[in-house]
């Protein structure tokens, strides 16, 4: 065999020692949005941020309504894993969990999970979305509950989130980033499934009203494509809704997530994308 050649295999070899691949195993995992939600109970319960990383994608914002104050607050996932992991060695499971699917078309869910302790309890409504990794909570909004309190859903609501639905389509149709703005929460998340070939990926909001300001710039609308209002959940100060629209052709749906902050109603979160498609 050739010197050089040689050389080059055992220097090949060395490398290969020096820069050792990792195992090949499946990071798959949560078969099934209920599964998802089963694993956030259990992180919960158990005070595992390890677990809450399996159920929650790492971008999610939690969010609420304060009851006295009316304002928005918000709890990143970095910030409860400090919780979770403060706490772990004290954890107190709740008294009682349940889980309800409100809407599942394809790789989206929309989820709604309610849980009590003696002195309080939550109900959440919760997006949750098919990836490559597993199905993921990529959206919780929450109504805190008084011992004993079931959460109030005012069907005089639904018409002032159906108003804001309708400020989201033609935020769209007019591809306006002010009418945007005005719908949504400034930290809100789009969440995107088989969108242009991707599976599975996200942009803030301010992303969105980049895209929309280069139409408007260039003075194109879609005015073509139409919208419906399918579904409105409301718990309290919080609302959960589905949309779906054709586009040239192709059917995409939203699901989203709403909050009455400040006495309005805006969407907070959002998972769209071809409901057809499977990773």
């Amino acid at each position: 065999m050739p010197k050089p050649l040689l050389l080059g295999m055992v220097l090949a070899q060395l490398l290969a020692c020096a820069h050792p691949h990792p195992p090949m195993t499946s990071s798959r995992q949560n078969p099934t949005p209920e599964e998802a939600v089963r694993t956030y109970f259990l992180a919960a319960d158990s005070h595992s941020s390890r677990l809450l990383r399996q159920a929650f994608h790492p971008a999610v914002l939690m969010q609420w309504v304060d009851r006295d104050s009316g304002a928005l607050k918000t709890l990143t996932q970095l910030e409860w894993w400090q919780r979770l992991d403060a706490e772990a060695a004290h954890p107190e499971p709740a008294l009682e969990r349940r889980l309800t699917v409100l809407d599942r078309e394809g790789p989206f869910a929309l989820m709604e999970a309610v849980s009590r302790w003696p002195d309080h309890g939550f109900d959440d409504l919760l997006l949750v979305v098919e990836t490559p990794a597993g199905w993921r909570i990529v959206g919780k909004v929450f109504q805190r509950l008084e011992p004993g309190e079931q959460v109030a859903s005012p069907a005089s609501e639904v018409e002032a989130i159906r108003a804001v639905l309708e400020g989201k389509i033609e935020a769209h149709a007019a591809y306006s980033p002010a009418l945007l703005h005005e719908t949504h929460t400034p930290d809100c998340r789009y969440y995107r499934l088989h969108i242009d070939g991707v599976p599975f990926t996200w942009v803030p909001l301010s992303e969105a009203a980049a895209r929309y300001a280069l139409n408007q710039e260039a003075g194109v609308q879609d005015r073509d494509s139409p919208w419906r209002i399918l579904q409105v959940e409301v718990r309290g100060n919080v609302a959960a809704a589905k949309l779906d629209v054709v586009v040239e052709g192709t059917r995409f749906i939203d699901h989203l997530l709403l909050v009455r902050a400040d006495g309005r109603w805006r969407i907070s979160a959002a998972a769209w994308g071809d409901p057809r498609v499977g990773p």
